[in-house]
């Protein structure tokens, strides 16, 4: 975990910097234990140390947020209208998949079964853990190489700034 300033495109000029709270960065790749564990890194361990919640991630990925970050996301889920289906059906995922959980002594979160057959992970298959700034990303290794080698063609290519 590190600080950082968020760098985002404006009209007048192309960057601007702002002081950011503390953002998990980096890719991890651990195996998910016979008991349906994984390892989170050291350098994200602090953050967690109140607790946290686990839930589905979009691209069939799992999310860890502090619990900060899912009282912040869970505020902003509970003001979308139900009258919609698309934010009824968001809120159902994330609210359904969604597991209070804690890290144990070795540093490990159990990941329920429901969440595994989720995001494809198997017992003692390979995972790719991934800091996206104010949350953690599990994945299956499989899958992530997928994701990831899309998204650096995208990002080689990219040639305008969106704002």
């Amino acid at each position: 975990v590190a600080k950082c300033h968020i760098v985002s495109y404006n009209d007048t000029k192309w960057f601007k910097a702002r002081k950011a709270d503390k953002v998990f960065l980096g890719e991890y790749q651990h195996i998910m234990d016979s008991k349906g564990r994984v390892v989170i890194p050291s350098k994200f361990r602090r953050e967690l140390q109140q607790g946290c919640v686990v839930t589905k991630g979009q691209d069939n990925c799992l999310q860890i947020l502090t619990k900060k970050s899912w009282t912040s996301l869970s505020e902003e889920m509970v003001d979308l209208p139900v009258t919609e289906k698309s934010s009824r059906q968001l809120r159902r995922a994330i609210f359904s998949g969604a597991v209070d959980s804690k890290l144990d002594s070795a540093g490990r979160i159990p990941i329920p079964e429901n969440l595994r057959e989720y995001s494809q992970i198997e017992i003692n298959g390979e995972v790719t853990v991934t800091g996206i700034g104010n949350a953690i990303e599990i994945w299956s290794s499989k899958m992530w190489k997928k994701i990831q080698d899309d998204a650096d063609h995208e990002f080689a290519n990219i040639n305008e700034v969106k704002g």
